[in-house]
């Protein structure tokens, strides 16, 4: 097989097992492939403060958060591509109108902020959030730059949601998930994991059919269609598996399935 020049890696469900660990077998693997010239690049919903010490165990050459909202390569600037505080408050509007009782929050890519009834998860350390505000008038007057605006809504699978969300939308922003859990995430028009790929990958001349992606849920699949190699993962969602979208399917990341594909391109 003929080695890409570029490896796009989601994180949860895909690089990293059930546990939340990258395998040694993957950190081999892929320290492999970067030395044979291989460009790897970690792409995920995450915010940059719970991705930099996945990142620190590779050798990257971009990482990719927020759904492409913020790039980082090495000895640049982060690239930032925000939501205009208008046009996150559009977006609050219209989803008020679709979904039961939401609740929002801001990534700012260094911080988190929220308005009371955005319910954090149980397992989610209380210092990450910078700050609570008393509406959603101030979350954003506040909370800047936006780079992801996270919905938590209740009473409605996450696929049903989503799609309610998309008709009220439209055009206004991006809103796709991560998770079975009941949030929503929304950026800015034109951003998301393929958008973002297809810059980085512009500024080293690299083109899609030179690129490998893995991922295994909905956020993930424009940069799987932008790839000359889309990889969803087996244990991924369902619609990903759909033989009509014409990708690849990997191991589950369970059996480290990124590794093995990998281990094929360099054999």
């Amino acid at each position: 097989m003929v080695l890409p020049r570029v490896i796009a890696t989601d994180l949860d469900g895909t690089l990293l097992n059930e546990h939340g660990l990258v395998s040694d077998r993957t950190r081999r693997v892929l320290a492999e492939a970067v030395n044979s010239g291989v460009r790897l690049v970690l792409s995920t919903a995450r915010p940059p403060r719970t991705t930099q010490h996945i990142a620190e165990w590779f050798t990257c050459a971009a990482v990719l958060c927020g759904n492409g909202a913020v790039a980082t390569l090495p000895g640049a600037d982060p690239l930032v591509r925000a939501i205009e505080r208008e046009t996150a408050g559009s977006v609050v509007d219209k989803l008020r109108g679709v979904l039961q009782s939401p609740g929002f929050g801001v990534e700012t890519g260094t911080d988190f902020f929220h308005c009371p009834d955005y319910r954090l998860e149980p397992w989610v350390p209380r210092d990450w959030v910078r700050e609570v505000l008393d509406s959603t008038d101030a979350l954003l007057e506040r909370a800047t730059p936006v780079t992801k605006l996270l919905v938590r809504y209740e009473g409605t699978p996450v696929d049903l949601a989503h799609e309610a969300a998309l008709s009220a939308i439209g055009p206004l922003a991006e809103v796709t998930y991560s998770g079975s859990f009941g949030v929503l995430e929304v950026s800015a028009p034109g951003v998301d994991k393929g958008s973002t790929l297809a810059m980085v990958c512009e500024q080293w001349g690299v083109r899609p059919e030179e690129v490998v992606a893995f991922g295994d849920m909905l956020n993930d699949l424009p940069a799987l269609s932008w790839a000359g190699a889309g990889y969803a993962m087996a244990n991924g969602h369902p619609s990903l598996l759909d033989p009509a979208l014409g990708l690849r399917v990997a191991p589950p990341n369970t059996e480290d399935g990124v590794a093995r594909v990998v281990e094929q391109l360099l054999s």
